[in-house]
């Protein structure tokens, strides 16, 4: 006799023998394939599928259009002769979309399609596909068909066989692999080549560069090694930027091109705007106010120096994860403004928006960690002599930033993590059935606005520290400056609703949107003013390439103000809302940020490296990086006519001309670009010495030696005046 425990072994293990056993029978599929499911074939018949039976399936597009029914014609050919009632079977199961019965011979069940007892006497059936709510997918299809010859009995004489295959969206372009047989993808795999180069060769050029530097660059807390990383973090997100956005002129540079998918235009639309504004133009203004404010303010470092570096790996690790997608399925398609209920799973299945929002997340994390950094910097470890009134210009509008940041990036956050809810938990913040999409407008729109003066205010920082420095004279109206862009800056938070004239927001709320928009415009001419009026009487020095740069951001900043004012009347918005207009102003705004960031470089690059840049190569850059601006956008102002995230137009539509000049202009500004960053590294090593201070700026950063010392000064210094 057994042991009772060895009885309960042996019983368990013949209850687990005889589900095993009956597996098969519990996936099996009804009436003529019987016996297996749908993954395994049918093994009552035989184990191996039979080429001899060929299935078929006719009436599915070569790509499908999202939303549509397909009337499928499935049959087969082969196997035994029918001798009897049965003659055979199918299954027919899709990733996506669903399948609806058109008779009595075919049933749906558990998501798959198959036939009926009185389905059983053909070997043709009819089915509907209806297709899923986004053509940017790709739908999987199995299809399995059963000859036999209706003699109620399993024998060698019947077969199976089984057909898999995918049918692509329309704009399903870019899929989880590098599609090299796309053009586009060569620019794309080109700009990572480029980035991986361009680190190898900065590296390259340190001197003794090794395991020791490695472990200090990647522990570092010191605010000057903080900003340096933010520098270089920084040119990388703007070269995938830059990338993105010659892939989109290439596309629209002539009719009727096939250079691009739409999908992948979507993606390379979405990220450009995601990767331009959010990770490369505004951590550019963190890589200088991390290594200058604190020397601006007689600070030793930051008031958290690891809260710092964690700002900094967060930001770079956010970038990163949002810009994966291209790499896992395809990135986030649906507008760097990411509008419900595009962004819903039902339209976006994929890892795209889902990554680009744990970026976001991440981004904001930095973003937080940073605004309460810099706010305690700030406002307690300035030197004792130093009144707020007495602060650098730069210093000031930091300030404005950071307070702005810290007021509108949790409202983003919020959105977010509802978005994830809807996504991944099934929530319904955004669904469009109570309105949803007008809430998510509300909320981005809280955030999208007064980002785009988080993006300008440091801009303007660098600016008013050039002028003053180039032209010999103390700023004009400094006191009538920050009092403008104190207003300015509790002005920007409220007037985000005219981003929304035409949502059908309440008409006396939107009379109240477009005054706050035309007002805000009053402090920035003050700002504009007194720029100007500090070269009353002045003798600059124009052949400093800082100061060309602030000048030539001057003249465009002019041309996006002016050409904002006009959206601010509800009239002229409805008809140029989302038309290259609005395309071309925006980036003339932003353009005037980058162009004065690049003159802040100049201005601090003796300070950062010790030497010069090549004078020669910069004013390349500068001529190149102006006429290529102004070739790329002017003429867009006039396609007001033109939809804008359009992939594809026709000849007839008129707007080839334009469209042509814009991409002529973008080539001319991405080459000017590759030469700032050659002279750039170059100068690392080979350009001349600078000297302490080479401009006889007046502010503390220029009061210590080039570059600082870790512990920025020897001696403190002390206010004068």
């Amino acid at each position: 006799m057994l042991p009772m425990r060895q009885k309960h072994y042996l019983g368990a293990l013949l209850a687990l023998s005889l589900l095993l056993a009956l597996t098969p029978q519990l996936g099996a599929l009804p009436s003529g394939i019987n016996g297996a499911s749908i993954n395994n074939g049918c093994s009552c018949h035989s184990s191996v599928a039979d080429e001899s039976v060929i299935p078929s399936i006719e009436g599915l597009p070569e790509t499908f259009v999202a939303g549509e029914a397909y009337i499928l014609d499935i049959s087969f050919t082969g196997g035994p002769d029918a001798g009897g009632e049965n003659l055979g079977g199918f299954n027919l199961k899709v990733d996506r979309g669903s399948l609806v019965a058109i008779d009595e011979s075919v049933q749906i069940m558990e998501s798959s399609a198959t036939h009926t007892e009185e389905g059983n006497d053909q070997r043709a059936w009819q089915i509907e596909w209806v297709t899923p709510s986004s053509d940017n997918v790709v739908a999987e299809f199995v299809l399995l068909v059963n000859s036999v010859n209706g003699d109620s009995t399993a024998n060698s004489e019947d077969h199976w066989n089984v057909l898999e295959f995918k049918v692509a969206g329309v704009n399903a372009g870019s899929g989880s692999l590098i599609d090299i047989d796309e053009p586009a993808w060569l620019i794309i795999v080109g700009a990572l080549l480029v980035i991986i180069l361009h680190i190898v060769i900065v590296l390259w050029r340190k001197e003794n560069f090794g395991k020791a530097e490695l472990i200090h660059w990647l522990s570092t807390t010191n605010h000057k090694d903080i900003g340096l990383l933010y520098l270089w973090a920084s040119i990388i997100f703007t070269v995938i930027g830059l990338a993105l956005s010659i892939l989109i002129r290439l596309q629209l540079m002539v009719p009727n091109n096939d250079f691009m998918t739409g999908g992948l235009f979507n993606e390379a639309v979405t990220m450009h705007g995601a990767v331009m504004v959010l990770f490369a133009v505004s951590p550019m203004a963190f890589a200088f106010a991390n290594y200058m404010v604190p020397l601006q303010i007689g600070a030793r470092d930051m008031a958290f120096p690891r809260l710092n570096a964690f700002s900094f790996w967060a930001y770079v690790l956010g970038g990163l994860t949002a810009a994966s997608g291209f790499f896992f399925g395809g990135a986030a398609n649906v507008g760097w403004t990411f509008y419900s209920p595009l962004t819903s799973i039902e339209y976006t299945p994929g890892a795209g928006v889902s990554l680009a929002g744990a970026g976001l997340v991440l981004l904001i994390l930095s973003v937080t960690a940073s605004t309460i950094n810099f706010l305690v910097t700030i406002l307690r470890h300035r030197i004792p002599s130093m009144g707020l009134m007495q602060m650098p210009m730069y210093t000031w509008t930091m300030l404005f930033t950071v307070i702005l940041m810290l007021v509108i990036f949790p409202a983003l956050l919020g959105a977010v993590l509802m978005l994830v809810g809807d996504r991944v938990f099934g929530t319904m913040f955004f669904d469009p059935s109570i309105d949803g999409t007008t809430w998510w407008l509300h909320i981005f729109w809280f955030f999208g606005h007064p980002e785009v003066y988080v993006v300008l205010l440091p801009g303007l920082g660098m600016a008013m520290e050039i002028v003053p420095t180039f032209v010999r004279r103390h700023l004009y109206g400094r006191r009538i400056i920050l009092w403008a862009l104190t207003v300015a800056t509790v002005l920007s938070v409220l007037v985000w609703a005219h981003h929304m004239f035409i949502t059908g927001i309440d008409p006396t709320f939107r009379k109240i949107e477009s005054i706050g928009t035309e007002l805000i415009t009053v402090p920035f001419g003050l700002v504009y003013l007194s720029l100007l009026g500090t070269f009353y009487k002045s003798k600059p020095d124009f052949t400093k390439l800082p100061l060309a740069f602030v000048m030539g951001a001057i003249g465009i900043f002019l041309i996006g103000g002016i050409t904002g004012v006009y959206l601010s009347s509800l009239a002229m918005d409805v008809q140029l809302r989302g038309t290259y207009y609005l395309v071309a102003h925006f980036h003339y705004t932003l353009g005037s940020v980058a162009v004065m960031t690049l003159g802040g470089i100049y201005y601090w690059y003796p300070k950062i490296f010790g030497r010069m840049l090549d004078r020669t190569l910069g004013w390349w850059h500068f001529w190149l990086t102006f006429l290529g601006i102004n070739l790329t956008f002017i003429p867009l102002f006039g396609m007001w006519d033109m939809p804008r995230r359009i992939y594809v137009y026709e000849e007839s539509t008129g707007w080839a001309t334009e469209q042509m000049f814009s991409t002529i202009g973008s080539l001319v500004v991405f080459v000017a670009q590759l030469i700032f960053f050659w002279n750039f590294i170059r100068s690392m090593k080979s350009g001349d010495e600078a000297g302490d201070n080479p401009w006889n700026a007046t502010t503390f950063e220029w009061s210590t030696s080039s570059p600082p010392p870790k512990h920025d000064f020897d001696v403190l210094p002390e206010m004068t005046e």
